[in-house]
């Protein structure tokens, strides 16, 4: 008769290291797997100072600090789970962080427009402020956002897509391809192209008729890109950032060496908003991290964006405050004119 082996005594003898093989193989499977989320936390509040060149220099008692929000996308399991228990950080899923963009890539390169759009607002802003002039061109149309019933998705086109020309039609600004697209029906393909971030693309998408007024189109949200020149020597150093609220930031900055004031008084300035050329400051996203990272820097005033038709900036930064015990007082701030009155009107910190 032939004997089996049993293997059972070698299992249970080694039954111990065998389960840590297997844990070691899960963490380290956990360790590595993305998963679809977006984590946000506190991010930096830093001098805006060094990263303005303006070719004017200035001596700053204090400091205008822009801040920022850190966020991190396909986190692993652990540091979702960190997320999760941290009441400092929130969790949002891909989808509705990124406001339904294409994919990750497209996201940035819209961030990435942001940012060079906020730049060129800042020196509009600035510059019309002081009464300047400064030189404006048209170079295309960004793809702010695909509408939902949009078919355009299927050609390849992505938010933060830059249009430079349809078929062989220049498109400096939105009325071009809108103008280009008249007389065109629902189902027609147009082939457009222009800069993807720092590569180029093409992309032939088919139009469809949009409401209210049954107007044919691409379907998307638009804006005009401008180049902005202005006739001082200004540098901006914000690559390693995304999105438009730093621009007021920018836009004091800017005043402040242009002039030779330090709009600062000896204190430290944090704050947020986007800016319109009309010096309109805009509502962000993101206000009690900055705030946050701000009140870790030590800031004494924090310039928080409102509007009276939307006061969600001003309630989460009260509540923020509030809450967390922090020491940077508030200042309500709607417009460019406002903010530089506010710094201008302030006593001197002592020494």
């Amino acid at each position: 008769m032939r004997m089996e082996k049993n293997n059972k005594p070698w299992i249970r003898r080694n039954r111990f290291p065998l389960l840590i093989v297997v844990l070691v193989i899960l963490l380290a499977y956990a360790y590595v797997k993305p998963w679809p989320y977006m984590l946000y936390g506190p991010g930096s509040a830093e001098p805006v100072h060094p990263r303005v060149e303006t070719g004017h220099k200035l001596d700053e008692k204090g400091a205008l600090l822009f801040t920022t929000v850190s966020t991190y996308s396909k986190p692993n399991i652990f540091n979702l789970i960190y997320a999760k228990l941290n009441p400092k950080m929130d969790v949002k899923s891909e989808q509705v962080a990124t406001s339904g963009a294409t994919n990750l890539n497209a996201y940035r390169n819209l961030l990435a427009w942001m940012r060079d759009s906020s730049e060129a607002n800042a020196l509009l802003a600035a510059y019309n402020a002081m009464k300047k002039p400064i030189d404006v061109e048209e170079q295309g149309v960004i793809v702010y956002a695909l509408l939902p019933e949009s078919k355009a998705r299927e050609g390849g086109l992505q938010e933060g897509d830059i249009i430079t020309k349809a078929e062989d039609k220049e498109i400096k600004k939105a009325k071009d391809l809108t103008s280009y697209l008249t007389g065109k029906k629902a189902g027609d393909k147009v082939t457009v192209s222009g800069t993807r971030g720092k590569e180029k693309f093409e992309a032939t998408v088919p139009l469809i008729s949009m409401a209210p007024d049954n107007r044919t189109g691409i379907g998307f949200q638009n804006e005009t890109v401008l180049k902005v020149t202005p006739p001082d020597p200004v540098k901006f150093d914000f690559e390693d950032t995304g999105g438009p609220s730093a621009g007021l930031m920018m836009t004091l900055e800017i005043i402040a060496q242009l002039t030779g004031e330090d709009l600062t008084r000896g204190y430290r300035i944090a704050g947020t908003g986007t800016i319109d050329a009309d010096g309109t400051v805009g509502l962000i996203g993101g206000i009690n991290y900055k705030l946050m990272a701000a009140d870790r820097e030590k800031a004494d005033y924090f310039l928080v964006p409102y509007n009276e038709r939307n006061d969600s900036n001003w309630t989460l930064a009260q509540k923020t405050v509030k809450d967390l015990k922090l020491k940077p007082k508030l200042v309500k701030i709607s417009t460019l004119e406002e903010a530089v009155d506010f710094l201008k009107g302030l006593e001197p910190k002592p020494q």
